[in-house]
């Protein structure tokens, strides 16, 4: 089975291997459809996001879980908290998993969601039970091993009322000399008053073909510091989402993103408020160098049923290289006139002259002065994340990509 390309699976397959696994029959089901719409379905009309190179026909997706690496701390278990495999949570709380998932991420939104839905193997399950709060930082990593794989981890988070915890997702490979495809699922419930600080890493070695759906929801006064940092692979498309469902509930939400070389990463993340007096800021940072081309397409959407917003959403480049493109698409829907405060921006520009003369004339070397700029470009958003090793390890990936 595990030799079968995309090409040679069927619906019996994924199903014969589920059930092999020990699924329960409705999840076997719900692979069975979505593979079913797959097939069905068209590609989505995707114009900034080239995936010329990716070849579905040679791809072998995993068979079974095989790039999930969890860190926890076991003392948690007393107080109820589980984090483990989707694997092992199935057995334990399947009926739990069952209700969540697929309610935010939308298993047949299009081709690569089905996709993702039918074939998902490796994955985490986090779930932190009502008034429980967790200090440590937690951490899930998933790698791809092989070129020509194509792998499909899941994170499913659950807070319940008042709980709090920090998760650290990443994604992370050595260079791949073929294509290989990633194509992740996070789903967020973040329930009434809770609190959540995620991290969303990518940083893949060359050749992965990243094409992800995240979405978080916010419950009445939850709150939520989301934090995405995306560095590697060779094309990267992320569709993300805060949903601000609750009343009061608020999201600060920091990016950033540097592409080189023929990287061509796009992130398209939208801040939906459906909840009364929620508020929410999103904050991206880009820089792009060599030839590298980077989108984003990211929107506020207000609905009607939503009163007395306040939100804001802003994206902010560097060019490094005349021939390094930043398509930066900052949007606004508003189907409410109850708006306290609505707006977006967006800047994009070569380092500046005038910042690198006046370093230079206090002694700074030209190539010192363009890092300490860059590097103090991105800093609010690696500050956010709280493990020190990975944050030095994603500041020297920058560097080197300067």
């Amino acid at each position: 089975m595990t030799t079968l390309t995309l090409k040679d699976i069927t619906a019996d397959e994924i199903v014969a291997r589920s059930e092999a696994a020990g699924e329960p029959a409705w999840l076997a089901q719900r692979r069975r459809d979505a593979w079913n719409h797959f097939l069905q379905s068209v590609p989505p009309e995707w114009r900034r996001t080239n995936l010329s190179g990716l070849d579905p026909e040679v791809l072998v997706p995993a068979a079974a879980p095989q790039g999930t690496a969890i860190q926890w701390d076991a003392e948690l278990a007393p107080a109820g908290v589980v984090f483990t495999t989707m694997a092992a949570a199935l057995k334990t709380h399947g009926d739990l998993i069952q209700a969540k998932m697929d309610q935010a991420v939308e298993a047949l939104e299009h081709k690569f969601s089905a996709l993702r839905a039918a074939l998902w193997q490796d994955g985490a399950f986090l779930y932190v039970p009502k008034g429980v709060a967790i200090e440590r930082p937690l951490r899930v990593c998933y790698t791809l091993a092989d070129s020509k794989q194509a792998i499909f981890p899941r994170t499913l988070v659950i807070l319940e009322e008042q709980a709090s915890a920090t998760l650290i997702e990443e994604f992370i490979s050595h260079d791949h000399a073929e294509p290989a495809l990633a194509g992740p699922i996070s789903e967020i419930f973040a329930g009434p008053g809770s609190s959540l600080r995620f991290v969303s890493v990518q940083h893949w070695g060359a050749g992965v073909y990243h094409i992800g759906g995240q979405k978080l929801i916010l419950g009445r006064d939850a709150n939520a510091e989301w934090t995405s940092v995306a560095l590697g692979g060779h094309v990267q498309h992320i569709e993300a989402e805060a949903r601000l469902e609750g009343n009061g509930s608020q999201v600060n939400w920091l990016g950033a993103t540097f592409a080189n070389g023929a990287q061509n990463l796009v992130i398209a993340p939208w801040l939906r408020h459906v909840g009364h007096n929620a508020e929410s800021f999103m904050q991206f940072k880009t820089v792009v160098n060599d030839t590298g081309y980077s989108v984003f397409d990211g929107m506020i959407k207000i609905e009607h049923e939503s009163k007395a917003t306040s939100t804001r959403l802003e994206e902010h480049a560097l060019h490094l290289s005349p021939d390094a493109r930043n398509d930066s698409i900052p949007g606004l829907k508003i189907d409410t006139n109850d708006v306290l405060k609505g707006g977006h921006a967006s800047t994009s520009g070569d380092l500046d002259d005038m910042q690198l003369f006046y370093m230079q004339a206090r002694g700074i070397k030209r190539d010192d002065a363009k890092h300490m700029i860059v590097m103090g470009f991105f800093e609010p958003a690696l500050n956010r994340i709280p493990v020190e090793d990975l944050r030095d390890e994603l500041a020297g990936i920058i560097e080197g990509k300067i």
